[in-house]
């Protein structure tokens, strides 16, 4: 469980059992959730579900905002979330900076 030092309630069973899913490294890209639950997801995160939808599918686009309240209402630490986002993103991410790289070598 992750230490959040104002957590006052208990995460619902639902949630729960995603934030289980992270610890538990069953969690490989973050569209594997978007069956999982998704309208309590979205409702808690406060965006709606076609920008949800292209979050899960492109990760290195949640913001640090989203990421922190989706480990609160998973009750995990980011830092599960982050690895997942990482993760997938690393490819795409580097290709991205090696191409701004050699666009301002000229």
């Amino acid at each position: 469980m992750a230490n959040w030092t104002l957590f006052n309630n208990e995460p619902e069973k639902d949630l729960s059992s995603i934030g289980a899913l992270f610890e538990t490294n069953k969690i490989k890209k973050m569209y594997d959730i978007s069956e999982l639950y998704p309208t309590k997801v979205i409702k808690l995160l406060g965006i709606n579900s076609e920008r949800y939808s292209v979050k899960l599918s492109n990760p290195e686009k949640f913001t640090t905002s989203e990421i922190l309240r989706m480990a609160y209402i998973f009750s995990i630490d980011p830092i599960l979330i982050l690895n997942v986002i990482q993760s997938e993103s690393e490819k795409r991410i580097i290709s991205k900076v090696n191409e701004f790289k050699a666009k301002h070598a000229k």
